[in-house]
């Protein structure tokens, strides 16, 4: 699901320099050489519409309620493309399914699949819809190659490269800080009891993700706060006795990773 390139200094000069000398494209010759791209971004632009429509407090033209799913069900079809750019044709072998497993691509696909069919849940937008601004603005700056760029085209390129990380950062934390709103639905009534396990799976997948470690880091950098604040004088003992069972715990339930 990352697919955020980042340029080198020599190719993003030679960029500049051969920018205003490439030939345009036309958008109907863009569209018939690049037309799965296209459809990808399509997907894209529609989980953002879709999650505008939902939040909107002023009526728009999908209903808030339908908005909410069919966002998710654009999030489906982008992650069920890009997955297949990943991936290629389908094998019923043993080694297709575990390198489709862990593709990140896979990972969001489920995701997706996975509050598509559950009660409504308004953070569960924020991995997909930063997902797809990133990668969107991305597919912008790329098609604009062979344009004279805008300022507000150079700036979108520079936001990118300064702020993918901490976006990806915080797409870690979100998906980690569901977890107790997940349960709160089971306990409140509005959610299935595999709810929580089956979303614990998709947690562990992103553990052991080979291209984003950014869930790991976040892990990581919670428990280390977490065993700070256990053992400073101040902490109540019984208290930090509670937080370092329970990092304990949930570090053993992390998945092993290569």
């Amino acid at each position: 699901m990352v697919e955020i390139q980042e340029e080198d200094r020599t190719s993003s000069s030679n960029n500049n320099d051969t920018e205003s000398s490439n030939p345009r494209v036309t958008l109907s010759e863009y569209l018939s050489t690049r037309h799965i791209e296209c459809l990808l971004n399509g997907a894209r632009a529609l989980t953002l519409f879709f999650t505008v429509c939902y939040l909107s407090p002023i009526p728009l033209v999908v209903a808030p309620g339908s908005a909410y799913y069919k966002a998710f069900a654009a999030g489906v079809a982008t992650s069920a493309i890009r997955l297949h750019q990943r991936i290629g044709r389908f094998a019923l072998t043993r080694e297709f399914f575990m390198n489709l497993l862990m593709e990140d691509s896979c990972h969001y696909l489920f995701y997706s699949a996975l509050f598509l069919t559950s009660s409504t849940i308004t953070m569960a937008l924020l991995p997909i819809v930063l997902y797809a601004t990133l990668n969107f603005a991305n597919f912008i700056l790329l098609v604009s190659t062979g344009y004279q760029r805008l300022r507000l085209t150079t700036l979108l390129g520079k936001f990118i490269h300064s702020q993918t990380s901490n976006i990806l950062g915080i797409i870690a934390c979100a998906e980690i800080f569901l977890v107790p709103l997940i349960i709160s639905l089971v306990f409140v009534g509005q959610g299935s009891l595999v709810l929580p396990f089956v979303y614990y799976r998709f947690l562990t997948m992103r553990y052991a993700s080979r291209r984003n470690p950014y869930t790991r880091s976040a892990f990581s950098q919670m428990k280390h706060s977490l065993l700070q604040i256990s053992h400073s004088p101040s902490c109540p003992q019984l208290v930090g006795r509670l937080i370092t069972m329970s990092t304990n715990f949930i570090s053993n339930l992390a998945p092993v990773t290569v």
